[in-house]
């Protein structure tokens, strides 16, 4: 298992430059991750987010209101770089005190409220939420509700539906669509989208999440210090991550723009643009991406020459390509070995 010591001190590079922070009155922004139900990648959501915010020099607090499995106090390990707070288990009419309370010993600037899975919308953690968001957003702060929609799931349509009509009295709502990149149907949720604001969530492989959740911090964390063989893994997390940050919501929600000339610093030595299947650790070392950048670099000049190249230049081709599958599968034969 990766531990967090490694994540923090094996750096290939030094720790980019965050943009200063403002030293004008703090506005918080508060951000709710719903809806409802379980499954539905709301603490990646919430992990990304932070990340992008982080990125962009702002102080993030994170604050979970589920202990299970999966959960966001499970993803980031007590005492690691991140600040996690528990939602209180009693109901609280005033945990907008609290809020502040924490942003200001924190130094904060974003605090991040990844709510539980499988409680109704008016539930005891529910209303203290619900409260808390319409007592800051009267003391003239930024109250978000981000929720969390993926492919497939049953009952999704109509928990986020109910979710949304209800807390946008409180907040503004931005949805998370996850999956769009492999071709996931997110028709069902047109009339959402039609609705509000949307960003989408690049897909990080399981091979990767694995890694960043055994570390206990979040994505940023692990691509400003990966862990050494894992670069290039790190720098594709971070090209996610550009890309997200880039899009028009993600700006007014966790300052984007500040993030992308970071973010950029750290995918600068991304593999190809061809990234799928790696479920394994094995599979997302810097010689397995290395090994695959190259074969698939060869297969395309292949394809390019194929329909067109007299015969001479297509077996010269076939050759390279050969020689570079084979050479993919020696380092992926000797990765696998290794790890």
């Amino acid at each position: 298992m990766t531990n967090l010591k490694s994540t923090t001190t094996l750096a290939s590079s030094p720790a980019p430059i965050l943009p200063p922070k403002s030293k004008t009155k703090r506005k918080l922004k508060v951000i709710v991750i719903g809806p409802n139900g379980g499954g539905v990648r709301k603490t990646k959501t919430a992990l990304v987010i932070g990340s992008v915010a982080t990125a962009a020099g702002l102080v993030v607090i994170y604050v979970c209101a589920d202990r299970g499995i999966g959960s966001l106090s499970a993803s980031l390990k007590e005492g690691g770089p991140n600040r996690v707070e528990l939602l209180p288990d009693e109901e609280t009419g005033n945990y907008a005190d609290t809020l502040i309370a924490l942003a200001d010993d924190a130094d904060a600037d974003v605090i991040i409220i990844d709510l539980g899975a499988n409680e109704m919308l008016n539930s005891k953690s529910r209303r203290t939420v619900r409260a808390a968001l319409r007592q800051m957003s009267a003391l003239g702060h930024d109250t978000f509700a981000v929720l969390s929609l993926i492919p497939g799931k049953v009952g999704l349509e109509d928990d986020a539906t109910n979710f949304a009509r209800q807390i946008s009295k409180e907040a503004d709502v931005i949805l998370a669509l996850h999956s769009r990149d492999e071709g996931g149907d997110l028709s069902k949720f047109d009339e959402l989208m039609g609705d509000y604001a949307t960003i989408t969530v690049s897909t990080d492989q399981l091979g990767i999440l694995g890694m960043i959740t055994a570390a206990g911090v979040t994505p940023f964390d692990w691509c400003a210090a990966p862990v050494k063989g894992f670069e290039l893994a790190a720098a594709w997390t971070a090209h996610n991550l550009m890309q997200l940050a880039q899009q028009s919501a993600m700006i007014e929600l966790a300052r984007g723009d500040l993030a992308v000339p970071v973010l950029s610093s750290l995918a600068q030595d991304r593999p190809v643009s061809f990234y799928t299947g790696r479920n394994n650790k094995w599979q997302v070392t810097n010689e397995c991406l290395t090994a695959d950048a190259r074969e698939i670099v060869t297969q395309r000049a292949l394809m390019s020459l194929a329909p067109a190249a007299d015969d001479a230049s297509v077996v010269i081709a076939a050759r390279a390509f050969i020689a570079a599958a084979s050479e993919a599968r020696a380092a992926h034969k000797a990765a696998r070995l290794a790890v």
